[in-house]
């Protein structure tokens, strides 16, 4: 599954903290806007063989959070409140995929839903609210 993602528009983001754990997520820009992905693995199953929601919940996380900074620009950015609905199991080898939407953002604020895919099965829905900090310092 992951040769789907090796056609040059995808790129993995490893990450040297927590998402490296779980093994990196792939992202990309469609038309300015991001997408992400997971090819899920033997190590994101649950003791019932699927995938455990924590990872479904920290894809989400990641997805919405690198979307609220990529729009906003702000170079950080804070999860105040992330809700999820769990749909459909997700299995080992299943790619899931969303593309995160911005419903509103203020100038602290920024509320964000979107729901995951494998194929045109909806995996995951969620909404959430991240603060972002505009500085760096």
């Amino acid at each position: 599954m992951e040769t789907d993602l090796t056609d040059g528009t995808w790129t993995l983001d490893p990450d040297d903290g927590f998402i490296g754990h779980v093994g990196g997520l792939w992202r990309r820009e469609i038309g300015g806007k991001p997408e992400f992905a997971f090819v899920a693995q033997n190590f994101h199953a649950n003791r019932n063989g699927v995938i455990h929601g924590g990872m479904l919940m920290t894809f989400i996380d990641r997805a919405f959070g690198h979307t609220t900074r990529i729009a906003t620009g702000a170079p950080r950015g804070t999860t105040v409140s992330l809700t999820h609905q769990f749909l459909t199991p997700a299995k080992i080898g299943d790619l899931v995929q969303i593309a995160p939407q911005i419903t509103k953002a203020t100038t602290r604020l920024v509320f964000v839903t979107g729901t995951a895919f494998i194929g045109d099965m909806p995996v995951i829905s969620a909404q959430g609210v991240w603060r972002i900090t505009r500085s760096t310092g």
